[in-house]
């Protein structure tokens, strides 16, 4: 119990702050393993702290889950939760008493992985199921992984994310309150019984485990954890629950231009402070202010600092606002301090998952929890007096009554005459007829306008009843927007006046075991059965405007002179060099196609020639070419109507020719800016951040130093046919370097045996530090001492350039022909050759099944199909073998549930991976001596 006596010094030492009443309480929760459903605490009082708490009751209570998922919900440019982790990460190495108790050796700590930023991904969460690691990423981030849909990850590596998510998580969901379909799709993963294993098989998974943070003060269930009386004696708790924020309000009318008035207002804050925050609902609102703020410095004679927090920028430059909003102290804690007045403008990105805080705010009016956030950006600590103004300008009025129904019928179409009728009686019916298509259309004209007219006054009716009931409950606050005076509101106001005043409850669908059935099939590249999982992320939102991807490349594998890109290529080269969540940007389809055909349009004017050039290649999720849809400089340029380019760009991913520009140097979306100066992952980008790199060669470069060749692209030939140019993809090879899954490509060649006693020991140990049952360590650790055998082929061997001499080889430098195979895989080929081993065929029959798939699937294929290719074996014996894979794949997932399977895989690949890594920094070691 060393732990439970020195919790308050180890927490002092990690975050610098003595603990409060509230925080130990939590901490002897955890301990005790009675993990609440909720954490509910007003804005200020550190809830990211609970990362610090799981980790120190981790050392008391091993059953708590060893990965902590962060989730946020805003796409934001710097995340306290980021922050802590890795304050956390640093003290820890200092504290080698407590990494002891944490099962961590001298060399090792927590791992902090974040899927957001320039470091994206690391990929240290991956690397060992064993040990306690943080995870931090946003809801489309974690929940596309978590549904086996992973944004931005390859098909063959899904499973292995959503294993390590979906299992042995305690996945944490920062301000629950605004992202509640998201609150609900993990409450099912964590308790719905149709998508957990059985019960026999549940006893071997480790669980998962949620817990919604909120500020709402509206936490429902007997689960949720919040303040209690005693909380009210800590100095720091009261401190900022009674921070000093006056509130005021302006009140304008109909039609006024909120920019200006908030520039105004902002303006006017500038002699009593010098942090000035800006907040309001739109982008284009953002930047009107800063226009006319900096009209307003013009006038003055003066150059104040100035900047954007929004959506809509290139994750690269967002570190840049990083250092400069801890250099002007917009940055809780910060000590930085300026003589002059210093203004950001944000809108919803900076409203919650980051640690703002400034002197004074000026906003406009939202939803009343989004208020709350921002309220909470101003004296965050209250050690000063912040002036909040809040411009509330209605929205236009709704007409005076609700439309009527028109007063109209739906005409009857004529008696059909018999088919001896006369003369007269045929032309009577067509009289009628045509009198009956006339009344048709006027009754369809009719109804077409009295929806567009209910629909124009419903809309109208909304916005208006939504923005008073926003203005009376900020209003009952009386001036005073301190967190206590807002946790004193809350239970004052009747519930149906705050449910008005809040965001509206987005409908969500249910999640069902056949759903996530269909997105676990992910070695199935299309699915009638498998629909995009954003409703289930984010719920369905009405009249919300459809985003894109954008990407800027230096090199797209669009050969000179082809009318069109070979798609099998394109999406050979992406597997191998995929977009990197570091060089994108989201935004909405219609700024996106204005963009583009704008700097198309403008490339032809500086440079006609331009006009075959490839422009831009639009792919899908997965880095395949988008229905073979490209585009030249030319084409892009004719594309007459905007809003065909704005469905083809919509929930795609387009990869955009560097030359063509369109990107500021702050990576805002900006028409006016050429490619000169752009910066790329393929051009002047810090490759070691991502792993791997493009290159420009005339002949292919089997290694440079600890880059190595891993596919060629030949885009250029002269007329006898010889490539006069050839761009190399290359991975990165140094000490530690990161790495998707187990590469055959590595720093040191490495025979077969070698490889597979490696392997097996680190599933052993594995299997140890995890306390598997005896039979299925058994299991796991004779699979694994085997797993490779289909690598022994000849066919595998040539193609990944191994030494003639000492073969078979696992692992090879680089600077093979993968095409040599043929669509080979070598996992298929272990199938084969693990048939009459004698380890294997002595466990019992249902665990034979769970060794055969982890063999079959440790690349992601096998889920539930494998390509039946094996040289020297007949078509009859292959359709077999992946017949029996497929349905091996399905009994299994019946037994051990949709995420109990995938960490099965996921425990297995990762011992596979640490095999690699350690013979590789063994054959260096060697190397040196």
């Amino acid at each position: 119990m060393a732990i439970d006596e020195k919790f308050e010094a180890y927490f002092q030492e990690i975050t610098g702050f003595p603990t409060l009443r509230w925080q130990r309480r939590l901490f002897h929760q955890l301990s005790e393993n009675r993990l609440p459903d909720a954490l509910d605490l007003p804005t200020g009082l550190g809830k990211t702290s609970v990362m610090v708490l799981w980790l120190l009751a981790r050392a008391l209570n091993p059953a708590l889950p060893r990965r902590l998922v962060y989730v946020v919900d805003r796409r934001v440019v710097v995340d306290q939760a980021t922050q802590v982790a890795e304050e956390l990460q640093t003290k820890l190495e200092q504290l080698p008493e407590l990494k002891a108790l944490l099962g961590f050796n001298q060399n090792e700590s927590v791992s902090v992985s974040t899927l957001r930023g320039q470091f994206v991904d690391n990929r240290q969460w991956l690397a060992d199921p064993t040990k306690a690691a943080i995870i931090v990423g946003t809801i489309d981030m974690i929940g596309s992984r978590l549904l086996f849909e992973g944004y931005g990850v390859s098909r063959n590596m899904r499973r292995y994310h959503a294993g390590f998510l979906g299992a042995d998580s305690l996945c944490v969901l920062d301000e629950a309150h605004l992202c509640q379909p998201f609150e609900a799709l993990l409450q099912a993963v964590a308790s719905d019984k149709s998508l957990l294993p059985t019960v026999e098989q549940m006893l071997s998974i480790p669980p998962f485990k949620r817990l919604s943070l909120s500020a709402t003060g509206k936490q429902g269930g007997n689960q949720a954890f919040g303040l209690q009386a005693e909380d009210y004696g800590d100095d720091v708790v009261a401190q900022r629950l009674n921070a000093k924020k006056e509130l005021s309000i302006e009140i304008g009318n109909e039609g006024n231009p909120l920019p200006e008035l908030l520039g105004a207002e902002a303006w006017d804050l500038k002699d009593s402070g010098n942090r000035i925050l800006i907040f309001c609902n739109r982008r284009e609102d953002a930047r009107k202010i800063k226009a006319d703020l900096e009209n307003r410095f013009k006038q003055a004679k003066v150059k104040y600092p100035i900047n954007f927090l929004t959506g809509g920028r290139r994750v690269r430059e967002r570190q840049n606002l990083v250092a400069w909003l801890a250099d002007y102290g917009f940055l809780a804690g910060s000590e930085a301090k300026h003589d002059t007045p210093v203004f950001l403008i944000a809108t919803s990105a900076g409203e919650v998952g980051i640690d703002l805080d400034a002197d004074h705010m000026a906003c406009d009016l939202v939803a009343f929890e989004r208020m709350v956030q921002r309220f909470g950006r101003v004296n965050r600590r209250g050690e000063k007096s912040a002036c909040i103004k809040v411009v509330a300008i209605p929205p236009k009025a709704p007409t005076v009554k609700r439309p009527t129904v028109p007063d109209v019928f739906m005409p009857q179409p004529p008696s059909i005459p018999p088919e001896n009728a006369d003369k007269a009686l045929l032309k009577q019916y067509k009289q009628e007829q045509q009198a009956f298509e006339k009344a048709q259309k006027i009754y369809q004209k009719v109804q077409e306008e009295y929806a567009q007219q209910l629909a124009s006054y419903q809309q109208t009716a909304k916005a208006f009843e939504g923005y008073q009931a926003q203005l009376a409950v900020v209003k009952r606050l009386a001036g005073d927007a301190s967190p206590g005076a807002i946790t004193a509101l809350k239970p004052k106001v009747p519930s149906d006046e705050m449910k008005a005043a809040l965001s509206e409850e987005l409908l969500r669908p249910a999640l069902t075991r056949a759903l996530v059935d269909a997105w676990s099939m992910t070695s199935l590249e299309q699915h009638t059965a498998r629909p995009d999982i954003q409703p289930w992320l984010r719920g369905w939102q009405p009249n919300e405007e459809p985003e894109t991807t954008l990407a800027w490349r230096q090199y797209l594998p669009w050969g000179y002179g082809d009318d069109f890109p070979n798609p099998a290529e394109v999406e050979a080269f992406f597997e191998n060099a995929p977009i990197h969540l570091s060089e994108t940007l989201e935004i909405s389809v219609r700024e996106a196609a204005k963009n583009l055909v704008k700097r198309a349009q403008e490339t032809l004017k500086s440079d006609s020639n331009l006009s075959g050039k490839p422009a831009l290649l639009l792919l899908t999720r997965a880095g395949k070419l988008a229905g073979n849809r490209s585009f030249t400089v030319q084409q892009l340029a004719n594309v007459a109507e905007l809003k065909e380019l704005q469905v083809l760009l919509a929930n795609r991913q387009a990869v955009i020719t560097r030359f063509l520009g369109g990107l500021s140097n702050e990576g805002l979306l900006d028409d006016s800016a050429d490619g000169e100066g752009l910066v790329t992952l393929d051009h002047q980008w810090d490759e070691h951040i991502v792993g791997y790199r493009v290159v420009c060669r005339e002949y292919v470069v089997k290694a440079e130093g600890d880059w190595h060749t891993v596919y060629q692209f030949k885009p250029k030939a002269d007329e006898d046919a010889e490539a006069v140019e050839i761009w190399l993809v290359q991975v990165y090879r140094g000490p530690k370097s990161q790495r998707q899954g187990d590469p055959a490509v590595a720093r040191f060649e490495q025979s077969l045996q070698k490889h597979h006693d490696f392997a097996g020991r680190e599933m052993k140990t594995i299997a140890q530090a995890l306390a598997l049952p005896a039979d299925y360590a058994d299991l796991v650790v004779a699979a694994m001492r085997r797993h490779d055998l289909g690598k022994q082929r000849g066919l595998w061997q040539t193609s990944m350039n191994a030494p003639p001499d000492g073969r078979p080889y696992a692992k090879t430098l680089g600077g093979g022909n993968p095409r040599l195979l043929a669509g080979y895989r070598h996992e298929f080929g272990s199938l084969a050759d693990v048939a009459n081993d004698a380890a294997i065929n002595q466990l019992p029959t249902e665990l034979q099944d769970l060794a055969l798939h982890l063999i079959a699937s440790h690349h992601g294929y096998a889920c539930p199909v494998i390509a039946p290719i094996d040289p020297g074996a007949p078509p009859s014996v292959l359709a077999e073998r992946a017949q029996q894979a497929a349905l091996r794949f399905a009994c299994l997932q019946r037994q051990w549930g949709p995420w109990g399977l995938a960490w099965w895989e996921a425990v297995f690949r990762a011992a596979d991976h640490r095999a690699s890594q350690i013979s590789d920094e063994q054959a260096e070691l060697e190397g040196k001596a």
